[in-house]
């Protein structure tokens, strides 16, 4: 029995010695896997534009600053939408804050979806809600998890809408998994399960549970919202796109759909920050059903830079609120 017992103690102690050895492995290779999959698409996108270099030289670019003024300007706009819907939401779980502090906060927070790891912009935001506003963490964390989950199944319902817009449909066997996102998100936005998970959550961090009114027409009209949303980013993109090349409007209805699952796409993609470089390899293969595949890349590259000035205009909006 003796032996057995000691036997025991040197398991368990081989045990928390690789559970340690692990915990300091974790990190080097999280960060390895998130700077190889940043190269590896960014090498991707960088070699369909170096391959057609001569093509892209040669190619008629048509360069439009009021139009591209125009873009960023409808991009602000669908920002500040997108901070109403986040705020509808909070209101629904039992907290009143004014349009001006949900924009001030989120896009003060947000800033943080550039350090690697999903979680920087949920704590931040978290905090900041809390310190500003007075709306307390647990509540302030759910209303930014269901307005993320609101955003990518919206996301997937325009991009499955938008496929029959699409002159040749893109075999779509790739985004299968992003595809069942749908089906799971729509599950989770369910009014019943989202009270008896927010409630979990409160009784875990030591709270009362709320008596949350979470109905089906909330949902609905969250949804219905967010595609609004969607349209809304989506007209940017195509006066960003129309900034630097001519795209007819009969691609509205792909542009939309393609920058959509693009976004939903690099939002899962939790090894690289802000969904860099996923995001951009996304809308180059969509867009290269309508572009050439160096416009296409460009593209995504101009789309990266104008949404990070983007964010920081908000910020400094914000700042300023």
């Amino acid at each position: 029995m003796m032996r057995n017992h000691l036997d025991d103690m040197v398991w368990r102690q081989q045990l928390r010695e690789a559970k340690s050895f692990l915990r300091r492995k974790k990190k080097p290779l999280m960060r390895f896997l998130q700077v190889g999959t940043i190269l590896l698409v960014f090498g991707f996108v960088l070699n369909a534009l170096y391959s057609s270099w001569s093509d892209i030289t040669e190619y008629t670019w048509e360069i439009r600053y009021g139009v591209l003024a125009a873009s960023f300007t409808i991009s602000i706009v669908s920002a500040a939408f997108s901070a109403y819907l986040l705020k509808l939401i909070i209101a629904e779980l039992g907290a009143n804050v004014s349009l001006r502090k949900t924009f001030r906060v989120f896009y003060l927070s947000q800033l943080a979806r550039y350090i690697p790891g999903m979680l920087w912009g949920i704590l931040g935001w978290a905090y900041l809600a809390e310190r500003e506003a007075g709306v307390r963490k647990t509540i302030s964390s759910a209303a930014l998890i269901l307005h993320l989950l609101f955003q990518v199944v919206s996301g997937v319902i325009v991009f499955v809408l938008s496929i029959p817009f699409w002159e040749d449909v893109p075999d779509t066997a790739g985004l299968i998994p992003v595809l069942l996102l749908l089906p799971v998100g729509l599950l989770f936005l369910q009014p019943r399960l989202v009270r008896r998970i927010f409630n979990l959550g409160l009784r875990l961090a030591g709270e009362q549970p709320l008596d949350i009114e979470w109905g089906y027409r909330f949902v609905l009209m969250q949804l219905m919202l967010s595609i609004v949303a969607w349209v809304g980013r989506g007209l940017a993109s195509f006066f960003l796109i129309n900034s630097i090349t001519y795209c007819a409007p009969s691609k509205f209805g792909v542009i939309v759909g393609a920058f959509a699952i693009a976004w939903v796409v690099g939002l899962v993609s939790v090894l690289t920050p802000s969904g860099l470089g996923v995001m951009e390899a996304s809308i180059t293969l969509l867009l290269s059903f309508s572009f050439p595949i160096y416009v296409a890349a460009i593209i995504a590259l101009v789309t990266r830079l104008t949404r990070t000035a983007g964010d920081l205009a908000c910020a400094a909006i914000a700042w300023r609120l």
